[in-house]
């Protein structure tokens, strides 16, 4: 039976399957171009304060744009590196695994925070950066790995997640990112907890196909 989360899959040398080996990372591709380009283009011509999320802009001038672009634009060049590195890295294992998951990863995850974000739940006024997504991203690369390598090892980047937002949520700042606006540990929390919720989709998708 075909559900959403059904992937292609290639043969592999032995007769086998493996997912999308040697496909191409479009999805991965793409969202890291436009973060790059984003964070290279001089101010003058469409800065930080253009693209965040501004809860004002957004309500009073109808600025929607605001609730995709940002996602994409960083406070500072020490934030988008750390952001870009690690979803280069995430989103290019989890997407040889399941392009639908990443794809459905970031738009629930980008959808979940704005709406987050526009609530009364939250006082926050402004907002940039991927890292919210990127939760859902390193949360989902991270469950893929451990069900591939169901030992000590495969705890590692769960275990490195957990650490690294108890550090922040504890200092309540982050971990690498040193300059540009202050962490927002309830964009991290909502990112990781939307991974956990797709990946159990995901697994009971998967076993009842």
């Amino acid at each position: 039976m075909r559900s959403l989360f059904n992937d292609t899959f290639t043969a592999s040398p032995r007769g086998g399957l493996s997912p999308h080996k040697g496909s191409i990372p479009y999805v991965t591709l793409i969202a890291c171009a436009i973060m790059l380009m984003l964070g290279v283009l001089p101010n003058s011509l469409v800065g930080l304060h253009s693209l965040s999320f501004d809860y004002g802009a957004i309500i009073e001038q109808q600025q929607y744009w605001r609730l995709i672009t940002g996602h994409l634009i960083h406070s500072s060049w020490n934030h988008l590196l750390w952001d870009l590195t690690t979803f280069t890295v995430a989103a290019f294992y989890l997407e040889k695994q399941s392009p639908k998951l990443l794809i459905y990863g970031i738009v629930v995850s980008v959808t979940v925070l704005d709406l987050y974000l526009l609530s009364p739940l939250s006082s926050l006024e402004s907002y940039a950066g991927i890292s919210g997504v990127l939760y859902t991203v390193i949360t989902l690369a991270a469950l893929f790995w451990y069900k591939k390598e169901p030992s000590l090892l495969g705890l590692v980047p769960l275990l490195m997640i957990l650490i690294k937002t108890v550090l922040e949520l504890t200092a309540q700042n982050a971990l690498f990112v040193t300059e540009g606006w202050s962490l927002y540990p309830p964009a991290h929390l909502i990112g990781a907890a939307i991974g956990i919720t797709l990946w159990c989709i995901y697994r009971r998708k998967k076993s009842a196909a």
